[in-house]
């Protein structure tokens, strides 16, 4: 079940990659929730459901030019999860500035569907909501 669960969010990753928005969203589960990191402006804290899912994603692509985001680390974690630490790549629209950041998410998944995603600023602070800090 959890390399299965791993192959779940990482053809989530791979098809939102290519802009395939409804691929992404056969794979969430109706009632999924989001939870957004604090430290990002203009992000709504939770988001709730497929129409959660493409304001979540709304977010950061509109903003930037050459959005591109990369795994750099995936893996099961307990209580059905699936941790992903990803370097997230791009330019401000309209300052023109390039960006560089590590995010961390948090899967749930049930029924192979993903229930739950979860983003971290701090790698830490998700392996710790996995379950694998020590």
């Amino acid at each position: 079940m959890s390399q299965e669960n791993v192959e779940i969010v990482r053809t989530a990753f791979a098809a939102f990659d290519r802009g395939d928005i409804d691929a992404v969203l056969r794979l969430c589960a109706e009632d999924i929730v989001i939870t957004q990191p604090p430290e990002l402006p203009d992000a709504s804290p939770e988001q709730r459901g497929h129409r959660g899912v493409l304001e979540a994603f709304a977010i950061w692509p509109e903003q930037w030019e050459d959005y591109r985001i990369e795994i750099l680390r995936i893996a099961p974690a307990p209580a059905d999860r699936v941790i992903v630490t990803t370097r997230t790549r791009g330019r401000g629209r309209q300052s023109g500035v390039e960006v560089d950041m590590e995010f961390s998410f948090v899967f749930t998944i049930r029924d192979a569907r993903i229930r739950e995603m979860r983003i971290y600023v701090r790698e830490d602070d998700a392996l710790e909501a996995a379950g694998l800090s020590e």
